[in-house]
């Protein structure tokens, strides 16, 4: 059994890493923004793994026979591949981060509304992974309107319950498979949550390691430069010393010491400023 899951695991890391450099490997080579390319890679995972979750969602609706999930779950799908599309042709992570998010929002909520007003903890999960993908992709304004969205379906399923209004409930809806799947759904979305919003989070600190490498490069190279111009400087300033005392030119000679001195001080200033950054 472990073979068969790391076999499994193996064959779906390929197609990551496969998928990845086929929809944003150009993208993130033109893309010099380490906080841009951060978000373009939030929302490929956040689409890719969605839709491989969509998978075990489907066959559990296929088990129920639930027409609208049979119905939604494909539309959601499609929907995730068009914005795959989109983020390989280049479009702004804004823009495919608020489609994506908005109807994994949407849709869902159809889904809940239609599935007898479920709020289980899997429709939960979902609705706040898409608020945080508006919030980081787009903006706090777009993820407080998502929220406002989500607050309002809220209020209308406790208005429908408590005045005990009857709306249409999806054929193959079952009350005691809901229970049942729970668990399985649930961590499911919870090993998508973590696995998005964990790798988000790692992309964001392995980019911020490598610019600080990289301006600490830069930095070191400039006091590299300037070590050498003084350097050089203090070498010729020698040598016109030597020519001085040979000659018995002392004023020459006490110029060129004075030279000496001063650039032999900017260069202790510069390995002085090298140790404190």
């Amino acid at each position: 059994m472990a073979k068969h899951f790391r076999n499994a695991w193996l064959f779906t890391k390929s197609i990551y890493l496969s998928s990845e450099k086929a929809v944003i490997g150009n993208v993130l080579q033109h893309t010099e923004d380490t906080y841009e390319q951060a978000k373009l890679r939030l929302i490929f995972d956040y689409l890719f793994f969605y839709i491989l979750l969509l998978f075990p969602v489907m066959l559990l609706a296929m088990i129920s026979q639930n027409e609208v999930n049979l119905v939604l779950i494909p539309c959601l799908a499609t929907v995730l591949s068009v914005c795959l599309y989109l983020l390989s042709r280049g479009v702004a992570a804004r823009v495919v981060g608020l489609i994506t998010s908005c109807c994994t929002l949407l849709i869902p909520i159809l889904s809940s509304f239609l599935n007898n007003q479920d709020l289980s903890p899997r429709y939960a999960i979902v609705w706040s992974m898409s608020i945080l993908l508006a919030y980081i992709t787009v903006s706090i304004r777009t993820a407080l309107v998502l929220c406002s969205l989500l607050c309002a379906y809220l209020c209308a399923v406790a208005y429908i319950k408590i005045n005990g209004i009857t709306v249409y409930v999806s054929s193959g809806y079952s009350d005691t498979f809901q229970l049942m799947s729970n668990p399985v759904t649930v961590i499911l979305y919870m090993l998508f949550l973590i696995r998005a919003l964990g790798q988000y989070y790692r992309n964001i600190i392995s980019m911020e390691q490598q610019r600080t490498l990289e301006k600490q490069k830069q930095h070191l190279s400039l006091i590299n430069q300037n070590l050498t111009k003084q350097f050089l400087l203090v070498k010729g300033f020698s040598r016109s010393g030597k020519a001085a005392f040979i000659k018995g030119e002392t004023e020459l000679l006490d110029a060129c010491f004075t030279e000496i001195e001063k650039q032999c001080g900017s260069a202790i200033s510069y390995l002085n400023e090298a140790q404190e950054d």
